[in-house]
């Protein structure tokens, strides 16, 4: 990702657009200031000890060591803070604030300057769907899962466990997408890119699982455990197929 640096502002903190915060995950942050751009030729490294603040919910929380120049005498300085799951004993929820402070010891004008930048926790319901509702013995076949909540890391793609979906069909068979004969083409749902908050899996359905033939004219259910609703709970969202001959 190219960081361009904001024309006509000297000191900021800025998100990556379409920046979700997700407990348990973490938030990439840029600092834009000049005045760390010490090395003209070189990448700079510098320590955030008593430059930056993060708070969450109005209390203090853990950041990175140091932040890094994105590049040779960008003035954009790159970092990431990890989000807890819970703070002051109780979990993190919808709404909480997190709010990471810049203190400027002397800003263009050679004044101490402070500068903040907030984003909100914000839980996101999920979904589920394939690439086709009727799927053939030996068809290749694509699930897709929507789910931001999962989108843990906003520079890198994430995944989600293959054992997070099960599959139901109406003549007793019960597994999940993690079970061997599906064929998996990756070991999990793979983030479709790094700040995407969409997963996907090609598989290949079965003639048989577990001992069962699987039935041409049944139906199955794929059932996606999510355990980081808006509501707080672990739900399950369902999705009817129909196994066809063609």
């Amino acid at each position: 990702m190219t960081i361009i640096p904001l024309a006509g502002i000297f000191l900021a903190i800025t998100f990556q657009a379409s920046t979700v915060l997700v407990p348990g995950g973490t938030v990439t942050f840029y600092v834009h200031d000049d005045d760390l751009n010490i090395s003209h030729k070189g990448v700079d490294e510098v320590s955030v000890s008593g430059l930056l603040d993060f708070k969450i919910a109005g209390t203090s929380i853990s950041g990175p060591e140091k932040i890094v120049e994105t590049g040779i005498d960008s003035g954009v300085f790159v970092g990431k803070v990890s989000i807890p799951t819970t703070i002051n004993g109780r979990d993190i929820k919808d709404g909480d604030v997190l709010t990471i402070t810049y203190n400027d010891e002397s800003d263009a004008s050679g004044n101490s300057n402070t500068v903040s930048k907030s984003i909100k926790v914000k839980k996101l319901s999920a979904t589920i769907e394939t690439s086709q509702n009727r799927i053939r013995i030996g068809q290749t076949f694509q699930v897709r899962i929507i789910d931001p909540d999962h989108n843990l890391d906003s520079r890198e793609a994430d995944n989600i466990s293959l054992n997070l979906i099960e599959f139901r069909s109406s003549n007793g068979i019960r597994t999940t997408l993690a079970n061997p004969v599906f064929d998996a083409k990756t070991p999990s749902l793979r983030e479709t890119g790094d700040n995407t908050g969409k997963f996907a899996v090609t598989l290949k359905m079965p003639k048989e699982i577990d001992g069962k033939r699987v039935k041409i004219g049944s139906s199955a259910e794929l059932r996606y455990t999510d355990t980081s609703s808006p509501s707080g709970t672990t739900e399950k969202l369902k999705l009817i197929i129909r196994i066809g001959s063609r």
